[in-house]
């Protein structure tokens, strides 16, 4: 069977990805806007983890919504979520099972149940969390077993998620200090650097 992950380069969707793999043959795939190139890390991760990588491009208009709805909201989770629900429902059109790498505590990016439930009725395909039952400690020791990663201020751009393309968009319009209240501070993001091998 066939799966496809939403995917970044970091730990998480990386260590989603191995998780699978007894199960499924796993595909990876990464969203970015047209007109920034945020899916480096995501490709680079991929080869690390021999993994098939696909960059998908978010249609026309799909930016734009995510960030009238930061604006409006002063801060970035619900314009997240937007682009992770949107994200799924594209993958939904070629893959009947999906997967993505958020964890118990997540809040940004996460897929309430009464979303699950739609996308998974109304497209017959199967969403499935592989780290929902993990807690941070646990992931971070698992991931340290499966893999060498690093981890980097968002600010660099070390990741191929959501996040990493708003806060780019973001600044390039209204600036460094506009992205700075929009976004947490010291936040930081993990970057695969090396797979290792049980």
């Amino acid at each position: 069977m066939k799966i496809v992950v939403l995917f970044s380069g970091g730990k998480d969707s990386a260590l989603a990805s191995i998780l699978l793999e007894p199960f499924f043959d796993v595909e990876l795939a990464t969203f970015a806007f047209d007109g920034y190139e945020t899916d480096k890390a995501g490709k680079e991760a991929a080869l690390l983890l021999n993994l098939p990588h696909r960059t998908i491009v978010f249609e026309e208009g799909v930016l734009e919504e995510a960030i009238g709805m930061l604006l409006a909201a002063g801060y970035a989770r619900d314009g997240i979520n937007r682009l992770h629900a949107q994200a799924l429902e594209v993958l939904s059109e070629d893959w009947e099972y999906l997967a993505d790498g958020t964890k118990r505590e997540d809040r940004v990016p996460m897929m309430t149940l009464e979303r699950v439930k739609s996308l998974e009725d109304r497209k017959t395909v199967h969403y499935i969390r592989p780290l929902a039952g993990y807690g941070s400690k646990a992931i971070a020791a698992l991931a340290s077993r499966h893999m060498v990663f690093e981890t980097l201020p968002s600010e660099l751009f070390p990741a191929s998620d959501f996040e990493v393309g708003l806060r780019m968009a973001v600044e390039e319009r209204w600036g460094a200090e506009v992205r700075a209240r929009m976004f947490p501070k010291n936040h930081m993001h993990t970057r695969v650097i090396r797979r290792n091998r049980i």
